[in-house]
């Protein structure tokens, strides 16, 4: 049975493997692409990586002095999936939470990989809206830009406006939820022994802010009741499905998480 394997991008890296179609052979790995050091209070409002950077800190320009993000060639992503055994090119699905350079920089390392995200995302990577700019780097995303022909892609890439069920089996969907930026996606994973985890990417930050409906930095928040309404559907979901949920900058949710080798099954 072929192998499937769909990659979420971000500051704690979710994998979802699945060897066949069914919740019971997926297995979700979590990966640390490397961490930042920032204040509570730049994600969390009233609170108290990309390879690139490995060999080129200046690729980030100021956001690298300000986010001070582990830079070791250990995060690199490949190096990351080689614990599992994994290599870019056997992932058949990169899905980005979004595009933003803690979260997307390494799409372009896949291109072999079909790229799952949001039409409203890619637009707003290129040509961002009002002041929501400054997270994105346009390298970044230029390598998914096919140059000098009239293909748009360079990449398999499907372009989302709404929910994608990625195998059509409802193991993993993908969720249009506008909420951080304008094109940001959280995914669902059905798992036999763990049941239903949801990857909120940017659209939770903490635990608590789901537990506490405590709000984000409006600064980072392109539509801020869209994480509200976020959270809502979350605890609704845990109620009536006993789903649990996962985040990308939880550092404390992080440390509890199981490590490659083990999974999540």
């Amino acid at each position: 049975m072929q192998k499937r394997i769909a990659r979420w991008l971000g500051a704690a890296t979710l994998a979802a493997s699945a060897l066949g179609a069914q919740a019971q052979d997926i297995k979700m790995y979590v990966f640390s692409s490397g961490a930042l050091t920032i204040g509570k209070g730049i994600l969390q409002n009233l609170a108290p990586t990309d390879d690139k950077i490995i060999t080129d800190p200046s690729y980030w320009g100021g956001a690298f002095n300000a986010l001070k993000p582990v830079n070791t060639p250990d995060i690199a992503i490949d190096a990351q999936l080689a614990k599992i055994g994994v290599k870019p090119d056997d992932v058949k699905y990169v899905v980005p939470s979004h595009l933003h350079l803690d979260h997307g920089g390494n799409v372009a390392k896949f291109p072999n990989s079909t790229i799952v995200v949001q039409k409203s995302e890619i637009q707003n990577a290129f040509w961002p809206e009002p002041s929501t700019g400054g997270p994105y780097i346009l390298g970044d995303v230029l390598p998914l830009r096919a140059a000098g022909s009239n293909y748009p892609n360079a990449v398999k890439m499907i372009q989302l406006n709404g929910d994608l069920d990625l195998f059509g089996d409802g193991t993993i969907i993908i969720k249009r939820w506008v909420a951080h930026t304008p094109g940001s996606q959280m995914m669902t994973v059905k798992l036999k022994n763990s049941g239903l985890t949801i990857l909120t990417g940017d659209n939770v930050y903490f635990r608590e802010n789901v537990e506490k409906s405590l709000p984000p930095n409006i600064v980072l928040a392109y539509d801020p009741a869209g994480f509200f309404k976020a959270y809502e559907w979350i605890r609704h979901m845990m109620a009536t499905e006993k789903a649990d949920f996962f985040t990308a900058h939880d550092p404390d949710a992080f440390k509890a998480m199981k490590k490659p080798p083990a999974y999540y099954d």
